[in-house]
Order: structure tokens, then C-alpha cells, then sequence
């Protein structure tokens, strides 16, 4: 059984003139289906502007659904309470494209990982110093630096930081939306070595988001290609990348550089 389960799910955003009346819609995400498997990580490609943030946020309930379904573990989420959804936030969690602005300036790594650790269960003090130690080293970091700032970080040590407060939970799935695309290009490969090596050490099933082919197809067991609100092609990474069907997936692939094929 998929432990994500999307159908048919669709994302409009209202056109409205400057007087405020309806003059038409914005269709971000049009009947898109598709799942991802317990342990699986699933790639989600196309270019900006195609949909693929809009169907995140409404996966992550940060954005409202105009109709369809969202099932995580054979548990719907459209529709649910408040309070409900944020006790099964801790299952699903999110790692965004900028690190930096995905953090809070004015709390320290120390007070970011408690706050995170603290969701799934109240953590006593004494123990909280080992956990985000424990935590922060999990992910590559020096535990040293705690008490430190997000500034004090460079961009790759704060997408480490990013990915330690969404792991922190013990979240069953995760999002990562265009993790490595605002980072140096020297660093990436270490951030994607880190959510893969996380993946498989947790069991997690994950939803990765890029506009680059080649990433996707290093780092996903299946691919969705997403073209102006829809799926356009769906299979798995090996053969999507290798024979793609669409034309639209032809075209991506053309802009890989041949090194990377």
C-alpha cells in the first residue's frame, strides 16, 4: 500500500481585476494522481512555474485544495481539523529551497532542534543538550556549534541545519522542494548524499522536487515529469531518463549536459 496516496487533485488560484471582481483562474495543479511507496523516493521534474511548489505546499497542507485527495498512510488529510492535522504534522515533514529563509534569524540551532525534538514528545531538559547533539552530528555538523545562529552557518551548513529540524520529528515522509538548487554547486552532491544516505538509514519515503533531470534521476527509484499543472510522464528513474516518451521529458533531457548523462 502507497504510504502517499495523491488523486486527482487540483490548485486554482483566482484572477481578480483591481476592483476585485472574478476574471478567470490560474489552474497551478490540474488532476494530477500519482504515490509514492513507503521507503521509495519519488522525483517530481519541470520546470518553474509548472505546478510543482503548489502541489507541495497542498500535500503539506499550506495551501488549500480546490478538489481532490491527499491520503498519507490511508489517512485522508483534506478536510481535517486543525488540531488533528497538527498532530499528524509530525509524520510529514518539509525541507524548502532557501535554507536561510526557511529558519527563524533570531533562534539558535539549539532552540530550532528542541523545538523541532519537542514535537513528537516532550523532551526534559537535562536531555535535550545530547539529543540535538546527537542530532546535528546525524546530519554532518559539529555539535560545537548549537548555540550558534543561522548567519553564522554558510548555505550548505544551513540546509544541514533545514534537514535536521525535518528529521527531528521521526517524520515517516518527507518533501524536499528544490533542496540544492539555491547552494554552490561543490556542495550539492554532499546535501543529496545526506538525504539519501537519511532515506534509506529511516525508512523514509520522500517526494523529491527539482527542475533538473540528471539530479532527479540520480536520487529517485521513479519519476513524474510535470508540464503546466500536470503529470506528463510517469515510470521509473532508469527508463524515464533513458527512453522518455514525452516530448516535453525530451526536451528537459536535452538541457542535461552530455557529462552528466
Amino acid at each position: 500500500m502507497a504510504y502517499l496516496r495523491v488523486r486527482d487533485v487540483h490548485v486554482h488560484y483566482p484572477i481578480r481585476n483591481a476592483w476585485g471582481i472574478p476574471q478567470g483562474e490560474v489552474r497551478a495543479v490540474d488532476g494530477v494522481s500519482l504515490e509514492v511507496e513507503r521507503g521509495e523516493v519519488l522525483g517530481l521534474v519541470g520546470e518553474s512555474g509548472c505546478g510543482k511548489t503548489s502541489l507541495s505546499r497542498a500535500i503539506m497542507q499550506l495551501q488549500p485544495v480546490t478538489s481532490g485527495s491527499i491520503e498519507l498512510d490511508g489517512e485522508e488529510l483534506i478536510g481535517k481539523k486543525e488540531r488533528e492535522l497538527r498532530r499528524k504534522r509530525t509524520d510529514f515533514q518539509m525541507v524548502f529551497q532557501d535554507p536561510y529563509a526557511s529558519l527563524n534569524p533570531r533562534f539558535s540551532i539549539y532552540s530550532t532542534l528542541v523545538e523541532a525534538l519537542s514535537r513528537r514528545a516532550p523532551l526534559p531538559w537535562r536531555r535535550r543538550r545530547d539529543a540535538v547533539a546527537q542530532l546535528m552530528e546525524k546530519v554532518g555538523l559539529s555539535a560545537e556549534h548549537m548555540y550558534k545562529y543561522p548567519h553564522e552557518f554558510s548555505g550548505g551548513q544551513r540546509q544541514r541545519v533545514a534537514i535536521a529540524r525535518a528529521i527531528a520529528p521521526e517524520p515517516k515522509f518527507l518533501v524536499a522542494d528544490e533542496p540544492v538548487s539555491a547552494l554552490d554547486v561543490s556542495i550539492r552532491s554532499q546535501i543529496l548524499n545526506l538525504l539519501m544516505d537519511l532515506t534509506h538509514e529511516m525508512g523514509l519515503a520522500m517526494l523529491f522536487i527539482s527542475h533538473d533531470l540528471s539530479v532527479v534521476h540520480h536520487v529517485a527509484d521513479r519519476i513524474a515529469v510535470m508540464q503546466r499543472g500536470r503529470i506528463v510522464e510517469y515510470g521509473e528513474a532508469r527508463e524515464v531518463f533513458n527512453h522518455p516518451q514525452h516530448s516535453y521529458t525530451q526536451q528537459l533531457l536535452r538541457a542535461v549536459p552530455k557529462m552528466l548523462q
